[in-house]
């Protein structure tokens, strides 16, 4: 009987393995890159543009509003007799055109200019945080897909495990007629519809996470259901390595701190805006009165006006006063909005390394501890079953470990390099400065180009 379960096991091992062999021959796609999807993802998304867009209009602005205000023109007829209307029986009827143009109170024309550049400013700091989130986002998306795309493989890789344990189970239960052999098949094929289950869920889970990617990267409808089975690699299967970026007062180069800082730039100019108010506005008016000849025929000549009027700030308490500490009060305001935003940078940051440090502890627990014990334990149950020395349950639950470490471990070493990117965010001054971090395997670099192709035949089957 020991011969025989030996035996069994090692014929139906071989044939899984050039099974499972062959099927990676035929299925050795690519998928795209993590720098391929990220460059998409940049060159597509709505808010950058509309940030550009948004600085160009603030820009012109800042054009229109340092400029005077256009002058006003009037045309007046003045002192018409109503007895007869007549235009020259009194020497008062005028025909009268003026003209008028208003000065703005100090300096404020060019401030009110300079609040407009400054507030456009805030545009490439936010377009570069934007950038920066647009990288963190989809590589915590695009890491998504590969922890379930390499978790169905590694279940499939492992599969051949449990279906040789059905095998054995059967020869033993066929030959044996043994009650304990077929609790051994019963068992078998729970574990076997347990991984099929696991691979139903991860299956689920790389669909969500592929749909969730497409808001930031464009993708056909038929590009995106050719992935919905596990025929094709989404995404290349190499793990990308992310470096750590480590710099003194990072805070300080964060794309929102220099945001914030031209905004607090900003509300200093409005301060002094403000304070034009205590200065007079002036007009400058002019005119000119054209006037008919007399009934005898007697000339009269025409009149000529001109005038300065302008207003006197003289009770302030009630108006400028309080328009100046609004100002004034805002300013501050913004100085502590910026301080809780170092707080909550600062809090990122070292929330992230610590995460990042227990990460490694467990990475280091599974690669060097749990790792190779799940597999000498499955060697010795295997061993120990083939002797009559263990039951069917143990083998079982030491291949279940050895699959769910595996697991874990796959789920450790993507969280890293997610933690990574949230830790890099919190550091990173520009999205340039992101993409340099990460590194791809040179294996997976051929992708790109052939996963474009892809997209285009895609698009092609579409359109037929």
């Amino acid at each position: 009987m020991r011969t025989l379960k030996i035996a069994t096991v090692i014929f139906i091992a071989l044939i899984q393995f050039e099974t499972l062999f062959a099927a990676e021959s035929k299925n050795q796609g690519y998928g795209y890159t993590l720098e391929s999807i990220l460059i998409m993802a940049l060159e597509n998304d709505p808010w950058l543009k509309k940030s550009t867009f948004k600085e160009k209009s603030l820009l012109s602005q800042s054009k229109s509003q340092s400029r005077l205000p256009d002058p006003k023109a009037s045309i007046n007829l003045a002192n018409v007799p109503v007895d007869d209307f007549s235009l020259n029986s009194q020497a008062m009827t005028q025909f009268k055109l003026g003209l008028s143009q208003s000065f703005a109170r100090g300096d404020s024309l060019e401030i009110k200019g300079d609040i407009n550049k400054l507030t456009a400013g805030l545009e490439p700091h936010l377009r570069e945080n934007r950038k920066n989130q647009l990288i963190m986002m989809v590589s915590s998306l695009w890491l998504d897909v590969y922890k379930a795309q390499q978790s169905i493989a590694l279940i499939a890789n492992k599969q051949y495990l449990f279906e040789e344990l059905r095998e054995a189970a059967e020869i033993s239960y066929t030959s044996a007629l043994s009650k304990t052999s077929q609790q051994e098949m019963i068992r078998a094929d729970l574990e076997l519809a347990k991984l099929h289950d696991q691979v139903t869920v991860f299956s689920a889970q790389l669909d969500t996470s592929i749909r969730k990617l497409s808001e930031y990267v464009p993708l056909p409808q038929s590009y995106l259901s050719r992935y919905s089975n596990n025929n094709h690699n989404f995404v290349s299967q190499k793990l990308p390595i992310i470096t750590l970026l480590t710099r003194d007062k990072t805070q300080q180069q964060h794309p929102l701190v220099k945001a914030i800082d031209t905004d607090i730039k900003a509300s200093l100019k409005t301060v002094e805006l403000q304070e034009q108010a205590y200065k007079p506005q002036f007009t400058v008016n002019g005119s000119y009165a054209f006037r008919e000849n007399a009934p005898d025929g007697m000339e009269r000549p025409d009149f000529f006006s001109v005038g300065v009027s302008f207003d006197l700030p003289l009770f302030t308490d009630s108006k400028q006063d309080q328009d100046v500490k609004s100002a004034v009060f805002m300013k501050e305001a913004k100085k502590e909005e910026k301080a809780l935003l170092l707080n909550q940078l600062n809090s990122g940051l070292s929330t992230q390394l610590a995460s990042l440090q227990r990460l490694k502890q467990r990475q280091s627990l599974y690669s060097q501890t749990l790792a190779p014990q799940v597999k000498q334990q499955g060697e010795a149950s295997m061993i120990a079953y083939s002797n009559n020395e263990a039951d069917f349950a143990e083998l079982v639950r030491a291949r279940i470990d050895e699959v769910n470490v595996q697991l874990t471990a796959l789920e450790i070493a993507v969280e890293i390099e997610k933690t990574k990117v949230r830790a890099n965010y919190y550091q990173a001054s520009n999205a340039k400065e992101l993409m340099a971090l990460i590194n791809t395997p040179t294996e997976s670099l051929q992708t790109t180009a052939q996963t474009h192709q892809q997209i285009n035949d895609s698009s092609g089957e579409n359109h037929d």
